[in-house]
């Protein structure tokens, strides 16, 4: 029993000193209106009049493809090709048994007849800019309506490995701003000397 009264007895100081120290534990703020808003980590805050929006870019890239079945042969060219007017554009060929390498000018070859150039499927570009809207939605814990998303393609040439052309998706990504939110740690006040705790320790009878 004296054991037990002793601990009670540290216990009791111990709450005593933090109270009387002013020794003050972290408080967590809970919103209010007078918080505001805020665009979640890695969204900037866009303003248009009175609305706020929260963008945040993305990128990727996508394979030209030979979306013609005519011209089925996907050819990768290099950029300074002489004689070439094209800087390496890469072509689909007519399997007529046109003969062109990577490294030779258009040169006698006609345009819709002998070869075009490799095109962009929108398809894939469109599954790009969704894969990563849904993919920002899962990494933040949203719903399939928590982001929204836009995007723009761009034609890139020679600029993939071995200098194959792609398509550079430019995506935007749009998320609803949230409140304002902190942890506030007060300070801790050392305006009393430091007491020894054992020396106050006493075995009751």
């Amino acid at each position: 029993m004296k054991a037990f009264k002793t601990v009670l007895v540290i216990k009791s100081i111990a709450a005593a000193l933090v109270a009387g120290a002013g020794v003050a534990a972290p408080t967590l703020s809970h919103a209010s209106p007078d918080d505001g808003m805020v665009c979640r980590p890695g969204y900037a805050a866009q303003f248009s009049s009175t609305t706020m929006k929260c963008t945040k870019p993305a990128v990727k890239f996508v394979a030209l493809e030979c979306t013609n079945a005519l011209f089925p042969i996907k050819r990768i060219r290099v950029a300074g090709i002489p004689g070439d007017a094209t800087n390496g554009r890469d072509v689909c060929l007519r399997n007529n048994g046109v003969a062109l390498s990577s490294n030779d000018p258009l040169t006698g070859l006609t345009a819709g007849q002998d070869f075009v150039f490799v095109a962009i499927n929108p398809i894939k570009a469109v599954a790009a800019r969704e894969a990563t809207e849904r993919n920002e939605e899962t990494a933040l814990g949203l719903g399939t309506d928590g982001v929204d998303s836009t995007s723009a393609s761009t034609l890139v040439i020679n600029g993939g490995v071995g200098a194959e052309d792609n398509v550079r998706v430019n995506i935007t990504l749009f998320t609803f701003p949230v409140p304002a939110l902190g942890i506030n740690l007060s300070p801790i006040q050392l305006d009393r000397p430091a007491i020894d705790l054992p020396s106050l320790v006493r075995t009751l009878p």
